[in-house]
């Protein structure tokens, strides 16, 4: 009920707002004009009246007098507005109206002319509005008088309505025209969203209906080229396959050695290419890594057995990254494995595979008792020792570790020396005597390797 009364309240107040202003307009308007109009119609009444004319009778009729005075009120308002649009102008702006030179393209270049200007037109209200709907598409520039060198033009625009006046930002320009040169260049190849080339193909080789192109502009601009590209989108290629597939209308962009794009002319802007796309793989087996097998020794198991689901897989990539590939490495948590088991192992591909035939394995692990096996005489071996220096055991002792290695029974019994590697990091290491760790590895990497003899003692000459 509240709000109903609130409502009202504000309509009323609303309506007599309106009121009073209707009310103020005619008040003006009776003042200003009908009344003064009324005492001049009604003087000539009676001026009329004492030469008794027959127009005397027309003017005393109420509506005569009225009609009159209204006419005569529209004749006094339209020259009142037309005194004061002629006395205020208004303003508006079109934005970004082209600039377009005219000159011999063929054999000159021009720098330094805006690419667009913005236009103020000032006028009456009514004369804009005719303006902007009837524009010019663009600023013309004469420029076929002028030859090479730098210039200072003026910059104009023929307006559709002469009575607005149309002022141009910038109205000027300093340009510089240059004659146009041309050299020959060789197109090289930029790959364009290369991820979208499917991961079993890669693209073999590319052949161009043209080996070269004509860059044509100004001689200061030509000698910065460092290369012209052809720009390959690869997500241009549909029905990817083994194969060679036509790319049409490939455009041409010069760059400078800076990789930075030049605004050159082309010619022709754009080339057509035969691309052969090519699926190069080849099949390699998987290695498993256990990760974690000291942690599984300290709880008195070890690995007897890992099955694999998949022994092999086709990696696919460039020939030249995947040809030292030899196998692919599948790394196996076994540090918390505390009875045989089954586990899912998702593949990561190594560096240079952009595919792989299989990405997912089943690895089943079989655990048995942890038996230790100790071998002896296993040769150390010296690694990333500095150029122009020599290096020796100090000891017959230091030549040779024993490695004890756990596992079960049934892979240990078969492991020998050669089957260990045993090696010393000599990395930074100068001349004179030192004490370093000895690091072991072994073939079977189920098991655990681990030096009796923790450092050896190591003299390092000049050779």
């Amino acid at each position: 009920m509240k709000n109903k009364k609130s409502s009202k309240k504000r309509k009323l107040k609303i309506f007599k707002a309106l009121r009073r202003f209707f009310t103020t307009i005619y008040k003006f308007i009776d003042k200003i004009i009908i009344t003064p109009i009324s005492k001049f119609m009604l003087m000539i009444s009676n001026l009329l009246k004492k030469n008794n004319l027959p127009i005397d009778r027309l003017l005393n009729n109420k509506l005569v007098l009225i009609t009159l005075s209204l006419g005569l009120a529209l004749v006094a308002f339209f020259f009142i507005d037309a005194t004061t649009n002629t006395i205020s102008n208004s303003a508006d702006v079109i934005y970004g109206q082209k600039v377009t030179a005219l000159y011999n393209e063929e054999s000159y270049v021009i720098e330094g002319l805006p690419d667009t200007v913005d236009i103020t037109l000032i006028g009456r209200k009514s004369d804009l509005y005719l303006a902007k709907q009837y524009p010019n598409d663009e600023v013309v520039v004469d420029l076929r008088d002028l030859k090479a060198g730098t210039h200072e033009i003026s910059l104009k625009y023929k307006g559709a309505i002469s009575s607005v006046d149309y002022k141009l930002d910038p109205s000027t320009a300093t340009i510089v025209i240059y004659e146009k040169m041309s050299v020959t260049k060789t197109i090289n190849k930029e790959i364009l969203n290369a991820d979208k080339l499917e991961a079993k193909y890669s693209i073999a080789n590319i052949t161009y209906d043209r080996d070269e192109v004509y860059v044509k502009g100004a001689q200061y601009k030509l000698d910065q080229i460092a290369e012209v590209k052809a720009l390959i989108d690869v997500s241009k290629i549909k029905n990817q396959q083994t194969g060679t597939v036509t790319l049409k209308e490939i455009p041409l962009v010069a760059y400078d050695s800076n990789g930075d794009k030049l605004d050159l002319e082309i010619v022709p802007a754009t080339i057509n290419a035969q691309i052969e796309l090519v699926s190069t793989n080849k099949e390699v087996p998987f290695k498993i890594i256990p990760e974690g097998i000291e942690n599984l020794i300290k709880s008195g198991k070890a690995i007897d057995s890992i099955s694999l689901s998949e022994t092999k897989t086709a990696i696919y990539g460039n020939s030249e990254d995947i040809k030292d590939i030899l196998s692919v490495p599948v790394k196996l948590d076994v540090s918390n494995i505390t009875q045989n088991t089954s586990v899912t192992i998702n593949v990561s591909k190594p560096s240079g595979v952009k595919e792989l035939g299989v990405k997912t394995l089943t690895a089943k692990i079989t655990l048995g008792d942890a038996k230790k096996k100790t071998v002896d005489n296993v040769s150390i071996e010296t690694k990333n020792l500095s150029e122009g220096l020599v290096a020796q055991a100090a000891t017959q002792e230091d030549s040779s570790v024993s490695v004890i290695v756990t596992g079960t029974k049934n892979t240990i019994d078969s492991v020998l020396a050669e089957n260990i590697k045993a090696s010393v990091d000599l990395k930074d290491l100068g001349v004179g005597a030192h004490d370093v760790q000895v690091t072991v590895t072994g073939d079977d990497s189920k098991l655990y390797y681990e030096p009796r003899t923790k450092t050896v003692k190591i003299i390092i000459k000049k050779a």
